[in-house]
């Protein structure tokens, strides 16, 4: 079981692989930046590294909230093994440029050492940050370490680079791990088709750790009944263990996030739904942005962002579907009726899958774009005022534009569906009266025959589900 999970675990990243192999192959001195929110598979993704390259030696350390001799003494252990010195395992070092120092004396090949969750050897009575600075200008500087810092304080990892940091200028490189896409997260579920593939992750998104809690040997419902509407499972409170693990105060963060899951988003209408004051509102959106937990959008044809043209979406699936349907729903999970709750869940579903719909079809015409009528260099949502079009996509160079309506329903998509669509278009005020037009549809259930007919006879491109899973495999 150990052994399927790890395998289910560690899909696709070899963009990772090839940048970790490449500094590697260097044989230089490296102090890498590897970052990205928690669960989202960077220590596999280490350990990985180190179980493809099994000719230089590894330390792997993952650093805990523990007392500063205890982290020390416990990395001190992982090098002993490798030093195989008994003088320097029992040796007492009172802080890390001791500990690496010696180290250095000992041991002249190339080796990887990897600290995880570097942030919690952080100590309030010493400048972890300025030591390690030291450490890699006269230590590792001098020498074939290959050191990985690994860390889930996505802020506090970003601000290693900052001119502020003691660390500025010493990284090597540095990388942010981010969750997979749908085709990487399809890979988790052999036995689902597209349909249930797709509303899997419009549940779970694209963290490794969730999609493995997900069997497919069950229908899509009966997995969230398992996993998510049950007290005793991992993800009936992964959002709020997580939100508590990085924010000292999370309810006003809970606040913020049920509203913009409730279809809350624009700024001001956040400050009504919450009751907070602008100042607290706009410092607590800018930490769930910089935690990758929500996302700030304008209409893709805007070139400046605007607070009054912004919208403010959960950009993890997970969170938005727990703030939709769990966090709301905590009484009669807790009393009992999930039978409700399932069948709330059931009459919304289609339409809250619509919006990962949308993310996965922008994935679909970014892997055909060679294919489609010109490559385009952008694309979005957009909106102005009551009118939206779901994805607009546009070439700068060409001034092409290409306007693309999204269906996720049972039903085929009608007349009426590219009619609206081209009359929309008219509204997008973007490359002035000589650009090239251009319309997609993209529909669960395809079209109508007659819907196909309007279609050819106006240029219109349509693709399905069967399109996606030749595209997606």
């Amino acid at each position: 079981m150990i052994s399927l999970i790890m395998a289910k675990q560690f899909i696709n990243r070899e963009g990772e692989l090839a940048f970790l192999k490449t500094k590697r192959e260097e044989q230089t001195p490296q102090l890498l930046i590897i970052y990205g929110r928690r669960r989202v598979g960077k220590t596999e993704l280490l350990i990985q590294f180190m179980r493809e390259n099994p000719n230089v030696p590894s330390i792997y350390f993952l650093a805990g909230r523990k007392r500063w001799v205890e982290n020390i003494r416990e990395l001190q252990n992982r090098m002993a093994e490798v030093v195989g010195d008994s003088l320097f395992a029992r040796a007492e070092f009172s802080d890390y440029i001791e500990l690496f120092s010696e180290f250095s004396k000992r041991y002249h090949r190339q080796i990887v050492i990897t600290i995880d969750e570097f942030p919690y050897l952080h100590d309030p009575t010493r400048d972890i940050e300025s030591m390690f600075q030291k450490i890699y200008d006269e230590i590792i500087s001098k020498t074939e370490i290959y050191l990985i810092l690994c860390g889930s304080s996505i802020a506090m990892m970003e601000g290693l680079f900052g001119y502020k940091s003691p660390l500025y200028g010493r990284r090597t490189g540095q990388w942010l791990v981010e969750p997979l896409g749908f085709n990487d997260s399809y890979k988790f579920f052999p036995r689902y088709d597209i349909k249930d593939a797709m509303a899997a992750y419009a549940v779970l998104g694209g963290i490794p750790f969730h999609l493995t809690l997900f069997d497919d040997r069950y229908k899509v419902m009966e997995n969230i009944e398992r996993t998510l509407l049950n007290k005793g499972s991992v993800l009936y409170n992964e959002p709020e263990f997580l939100l508590r693990e990085e924010l000292r105060e999370p309810r006003n963060y809970f606040s913020i996030l049920n509203a913009i899951s409730s279809g809350t988003t624009k700024f001001s209408e956040i400050l009504n739904a919450t009751g907070m004051d602008k100042g607290m509102v706009s410092r607590y959106l800018d930490v769930l942005h910089d935690l990758r937990l929500i996302r700030k959008s304008v209409p893709v044809t805007l070139t400046r962002e605007k607070i009054r043209n912004t919208r403010y979406y959960v950009a993890d699936n997970l969170f938005k579907f727990w703030f939709k349907f769990v966090y709301p729903n905590a009484g009669l999970i807790e009393s009992g009726d999930v039978p409700a709750v399932i069948r709330m869940i059931t009459s919304q579903f289609d339409s809250y899958t619509s919006f990962a719909f949308e993310d996965v079809s922008k994935e679909f015409l970014y892997k055909i774009r060679q294919d489609l009528p010109f490559p385009f260099d952008k694309i979005g949502r957009w909106w102005h005022k009551d009118a939206e079009i779901d994805l607009v996509a546009l070439n700068e160079h060409t001034r092409e534009i290409m306007f693309v309506e999204c269906k996720w329903q049972q039903k085929k998509a009608g007349v009426k569906v590219l009619k609206n669509l081209m009359a929309t278009s008219v509204l997008v005020d973007w490359g002035g009266s000589g650009r090239r037009e251009h319309y997609c549809v993209i529909s669960k259930s395809g079209l109508t025959a007659s819907a196909e007919a309007f279609a050819q006879e106006n240029g219109i491109i349509s693709f399905d589900l069967a399109d996606m899973v030749r595209v997606f495999g």
